[in-house]
């Protein structure tokens, strides 16, 4: 595995530094109950685009942890060709705020889990899908987890790279610009340290950027290394984003979007067989 050094200053890890991990909790454990013993799980995985083995996608994975930070859900199921949402972010946003989602969007977060257990375990396991059901099964779930949230402002999930984010070659600058997104959070607001702008203006307008809202971490590479890289292509099991929550808020005139500011700890960005790995607290730690 190859180390890379980021023109922001910090130095690439060499391991990623898993702490040990806890039990699983709550739906992961249903989860991973189902998968070894549900016929509709084989059924159903047969149809995913995504076939590949288990820890490949969050929930096959036990770990409540990643890199030794709160691990958030995020990304592709084993199940069901484009993934499942979840509503983890505004549950750290409940968690760190006062903000709470209002009752239209309680029941579609429920709603959610719900079709997460379905394409996993089946209709048998998952319930209803009525209002009521779900907030009966999955509802008490969400607060728990809002819970467990309050203790911890440091959070991992696999961000979306190519799906939220993206990846750009500048020939010029001999950098990989990398747009690392916080996956769950595209229709929030995320701000920090390196991040790319909401918005912008030249005093007689006023536009959204490219990548806004995603945290930009430019990496020193050559064309040669670059191009070795795309022909291998990407291992999505392998990305890895690391954020402190900072602060979460409301403004006036919009009260019902969390705003976060974080602080982007660490990236990983898979590919076959190498893995961009940049510890940016290194950068950090000298300021």
């Amino acid at each position: 595995m190859k180390g890379w050094v980021a023109v922001v200053g910090a130095g690439a890890l060499l391991a990623s530094g898993m702490a040990g991990a806890q039990s699983a909790e709550g739906l992961l454990n249903i989860l991973k109950r189902g998968l070894g013993n549900a016929p509709e799980t084989a059924v159903q995985q047969a149809k995913s685009p995504y076939i590949g083995p288990a820890g490949m996608y969050w929930d096959l994975d036990p770990e409540d942890t990643l890199a030794g930070a709160q691990r958030l859900r995020h990304g592709r199921t084993s199940t069901g060709g484009g993934g499942a949402p979840t509503c983890d972010m505004q549950l750290v946003a409940m968690a760190h705020s006062e903000w709470r989602m209002g009752a239209q969007e309680r029941s579609n977060c429920v709603r959610n889990e719900f079709n997460i257990v379905e394409r996993v375990n089946g209709k048998a396991v998952a319930g209803s899908n009525s209002d009521a059901d779900n907030e009966r099964r999955y509802g008490p779930m969400l607060d728990a987890r809002v819970e467990k949230f309050r203790s911890t402002r440091r959070f991992a999930v696999r961000h979306d790279m190519f799906g939220q984010g993206g990846v750009a070659y500048n020939e010029r600058r001999r950098v990989l610009d990398a747009y690392v997104p916080i996956p769950g959070a595209t229709a929030l607001s995320v701000t920090g340290p390196a991040f790319v702008p909401w918005h912008e203006s030249n005093g007689r307008a006023v536009w959204s950027p490219p990548n806004a809202g995603r945290f930009h971490m430019p990496v020193r590479m050559s064309e040669d290394d670059y191009r070795a890289l795309t022909r291998r292509g990407r291992e999505p099991k392998d990305d890895l984003v690391v954020f402190t929550v900072n602060r979460v808020w409301t403004e006036a005139g919009s009260p019902s979007v969390p705003r976060f500011d974080v602080t982007v700890e660490r990236v990983h960005i898979g590919y076959r067989g190498e893995t961009i790995e940049v510890d940016l607290t290194q950068r950090q730690a000298a300021h």
